[in-house]
């Protein structure tokens, strides 16, 4: 069964806007998604907010497929195995 962590507040639900989604390359296949795909959601709260977390997500070489989805929520179609991760608003990929 496909594995959804969501670590937002409801303030932070409430706040997003939409999410830089990537696939984890070297997560995916092990861990929470062994046998599917590891795929990371960072919530976004603003247009600046936004340029930041693409620039970190474009910096990974782990992650493929890098994107924007707009709506405060984040549901892709999965496979069995698969697992999302949908991080906070505060510090995640923020750096």
């Amino acid at each position: 069964m496909a594995i959804i962590q969501d670590d937002r507040t409801i303030t932070e639900v409430e706040q997003t806007l939409g999410f830089v989604v990537a696939t984890d390359t070297f997560m995916s296949g092990w861990g929470s998604a062994k046998g599917g795909r590891s795929i990371v959601a960072c919530p976004i709260i603003s247009d600046q907010d936004l340029h930041k977390v693409e620039q970190v997500f474009d910096r990974r070489k782990d992650f493929s497929r890098v994107r924007f989805v707009q709506g405060q929520t984040y549901r892709p179609k999965l496979g069995t195995h698969d697992h999302v991760h949908i991080y906070d608003t505060v510090q995640s990929f923020r750096k």
